[in-house]
């Protein structure tokens, strides 16, 4: 009667004994009623081999997961690299280039900025290849000392000289010479336009998003063409920037025909504006007009 007891609290105590939860005394009970019972031995041998059999089971499963991750996280390894490379790919190839681009013609529009206190600069306007306009810049001493306006088809000239606090405007026309003093209010516009640089990384990468670049030549030299389309009206913007100075050669608005074409060329002169340039003509042989 003992001994069913025995082997009764035995097996009750046995799924503790092999997951290592009983304690030192009740191990050595444990193991001393085993090797003497042949029915409990019979009994833990099952219950062990059960044991490794789910382990084994389980450690399969693990394994088998853990290849199936792995796989999965190759895949996806392979294609976030893919993403990548392609996103790198179409950053250098469209935006990023222009970028590049932008910020190599600044650096080098730079240059010439700083040499702009004395500078000439000459803008030949042309409607449908006929030329319409000439427009002469002078600067000397970091200000608009003289404007030229030649209109050949009117036979119309207009000379203006700018100081301090007045501007004496030399108009000579099919009608006669006349002489307009006003005073001067606003400051002048610096010598060289700035149309794309600017201190931000985003306002490059907008503007490099907004324009496309493409080369082309004025008059043999090098130039990357930034072009632009409105829609309402239907309007092309071009506009030339030589690739050796970052200086704007040539702009052109072309309308909804070919024929629409308003062409505008411009020429530069550093350190040539002499004060000869600047003398005014002969006041005596205009009419003054007084603009108080």
């Amino acid at each position: 009667m003992n001994e069913k007891k025995d082997c009764k609290i035995v097996q009750d105590l046995l799924p503790n004994y092999i997951d290592k939860l009983t304690s030192k005394e009740t191990n050595t009970y444990i193991e001393e009623h085993v090797n003497g019972c042949k029915e409990c031995k019979k009994i833990l041998d099952a219950m062990q081999k059960d044991i490794q059999l789910q382990e084994k089971k389980l450690e399969k499963k693990k394994v088998k997961y853990i290849k199936k991750y792995n796989h999965k996280l190759r895949i996806l390894k392979t294609t976030l690299l893919s993403i990548i490379l392609i996103l790198v790919v179409l950053f250098v190839a469209f935006p990023g280039r222009k970028m590049v681009i932008i910020k190599s013609l600044e650096d080098k529009f730079q240059v010439y900025e700083q040499q702009s206190d004395n500078v000439y600069i000459k803008a030949l306007m042309y409607n449908d290849s006929n030329l319409q306009f000439t427009y002469e810049n002078y600067y000397k001493d970091d200000d608009l000392k003289k404007y030229v306006m030649t209109n050949p088809e009117a036979d119309i000239k207009v000379t203006q000289y700018f100081y301090q606090n007045e501007i004496k405007q030399f108009i000579e026309e099919p009608e006669g010479k006349r002489l307009i003093i006003e005073p001067r209010k606003n400051a002048a516009l610096p010598p060289l336009m700035n149309y794309f640089y600017n201190d931000s990384l985003v306002g490059t990468f907008f503007m490099s998003m907004d324009y496309k670049i493409t080369t082309s030549d004025v008059n043999g030299r090098e130039c990357y063409v930034f072009s632009r389309t409105y829609a309402k009206p239907e309007t092309k913007i071009d506009i030339y920037i030589e690739k050796d100075t970052g200086l704007v050669l040539q702009s052109a608005q072309i309308g909804p025909t070919e024929e629409d074409i308003a062409l505008t060329q411009y020429e530069y002169s550093f350190g040539t504006v002499t004060d000869e340039d600047m003398q005014e003509p002969d006041a005596t042989e205009y009419r003054l007009i007084e603009d108080n």
